[in-house]
């Protein structure tokens, strides 16, 4: 489990499992902090076509989606 599509669009997470603590950088910010992830996900988003799609991602390719949707919401480590 693992690839995404190139483009995302719309993505929500509809689903989690396994929390833990993790420490993150971000270019929008020096150096890391402290947040919770979850091991497991699953996306619903829309694909280039706009067509819907849903995927399981696990991982370090779940971290990094979460941490782009947490973007897409306003929010920053």
């Amino acid at each position: 489990m693992g690839f995404i599509d190139v483009v995302m669009f719309n993505p929500v997470i509809v689903s989690k499992r396994d929390m833990y603590e993790t420490e993150e950088g971000c270019l929008s910010l020096d150096g890391v902090r402290k947040t919770t992830r979850y091991q497991e996900i699953e996306v619903e988003y829309y694909d280039f076509n706009w067509k819907k799609k849903r995927q399981r991602l696990s991982g370090w390719t779940a971290q990094i989606c979460q941490h782009e949707i947490d973007h897409l919401s306003g929010k920053i480590i």
